[in-house]
């Protein structure tokens, strides 16, 4: 007999309508949640923000996500998981519109809090429905989903650089969440979602593992890490390597593309390496890239050295995040939504505090602080991996020995 799933039967990965769908509205959230960084040097010049109120546009996202992470597991358990993937998107959409057509900091602030409860709603729902979907493949699915965010991040450095290279500002391009809405609600309304069903411990309730928690941990680097590059390399590139606010934008396209080739490639690689070690040598690529980023000011430099560290940083997210799930395979709506509240603490800390250092330092001396958050997120992982397996082998001794 075989089993429902053809994956638990030893197939190859297939990319049917739940998994399309689930990697199209990832483009949307990926275009929401990055879509402030390369419009932030136009968007301050515009609205007359600081670097330290331009800060608080990503601590109010980060707001969003985290509310959400408390949240999110909840609504799918009462509402269903399709339910809530489709709100999320919508939320989005709405989001990321009302941070558009915002005129003052307030207004756009609140767009981003939209944005930040909504996505991560979007996106959490979607990586349990593949999770579940995908057993087997469980690595190359989440990594893909994130290969499809990447897409998503790319897009705003080239509409918005783009938009604003020939007079149109930054503000057309954030109707794009909407155009990705209704079409993929045109196409995929009636697709039907893997029930939240309880297999083993109780999926809402009960404790996750203690090996998850360091793993939980190290999203709180990793994600500091992406985020000071994304949120501020833009204003980095204007502010040291010289270039106009137009050019920085579209120039951050090397980094954000760079993370959507890395997941490419990691995809691959996630076939046939192991999350751990793929993640160690990432973290590795990621520091050396930075490093080349922060030791010049050199246009060339600057640029060459976003896109080394978007390839290595591109990974640390999807593996640390299968690693995280594979603690608590029965709890994979919790695991997924907890992890928001990590990522967004990062996210609630990392860019403000960035941005209020660089308005007493300057930007490039606040970007001291990322060296060692690559050496942060691979020592959690670590200790989370050796947790993990003490845990399994306890798990499977005689009991009494």
């Amino acid at each position: 007999m075989t089993s429902d799933n053809p994956l638990e039967d030893g197939a190859k990965f297939t990319r049917d309508r739940l998994t399309l769908l689930a990697y199209g509205m990832a483009i949307s959230f990926g275009f929401g949640v990055s879509v402030m960084g390369p419009a932030m040097p136009a968007m301050r010049e515009d609205l007359g923000l600081s670097r330290t109120i331009g800060g608080l546009h990503f601590t109010a996202l980060a707001v969003g996500a985290i509310v959400a992470g408390f949240l999110v597991d909840r609504f799918s358990a009462t509402w269903g998981r399709r339910n809530v993937f489709w709100l999320g998107g919508t939320g989005v959409a709405l989001g990321t519109l009302l941070i558009g057509l915002g005129w003052h900091p307030v207004v756009t602030m609140c767009g981003a809090i939209v944005v930040g409860f909504a996505g991560i709603s979007l996106v959490t729902s979607s990586e349990a429905a593949l999770a579940d979907r995908h057993p087997v493949h469980r690595p190359v699915a989440l990594t893909e989903v994130n290969i499809a965010i990447s897409v998503g991040s790319v897009i705003p450095a080239l509409l918005v650089g783009g938009s604003l290279a020939i007079g149109a500002g930054w503000r057309p391009p954030l109707v794009l969440p909407l155009l990705i809405l209704v079409l993929h609600r045109l196409v995929y309304r009636a697709e039907i979602f893997p029930p939240l069903v309880a297999t083993g411990p109780a999926r809402i309730t009960g404790e996750l593992p203690g090996a998850y928690w360091f793993f939980w941990a190290a999203f709180v680097p990793s994600v500091a890490a992406e985020w000071s590059l994304g949120a501020w390399g833009a204003g980095y590139l204007v502010d040291v390597a010289g270039t106009s606010e137009g050019a920085a934008s579209f120039l951050m396209a090397a980094f954000f593309g760079a993370m959507l080739v890395g997941r490419f490639i990691g995809g691959g690689l996630a076939r046939v390496i192991g999350p751990m070690l793929l993640l160690a040598g990432t973290s590795a690529v990621g520091l050396g890239g930075f490093l080349l980023f922060w030791a010049s000011e050199s246009v060339v430099v600057v640029v060459g050295g976003l896109l080394v560290a978007g390839l290595g940083i591109s990974m640390q997210f999807p593996m640390l995040l299968s690693l995280a799930i594979g603690t608590a395979p029965q709890r994979v709506d919790t695991a997924s939504a907890r992890i928001s509240i990590s990522s967004g603490a990062s996210i609630l800390v990392g860019p403000l505090l960035l941005g209020a250092i660089a308005d007493q330092a300057g930007l490039r001396s606040a970007f001291a602080v990322v060296p060692g958050l690559f050496v942060v997120v691979f020592v959690l992982a670590a200790l989370g991996r050796r947790a993990d397996a003490m845990s399994r082998r306890d798990a499977s001794s005689p009991q009494g020995t």
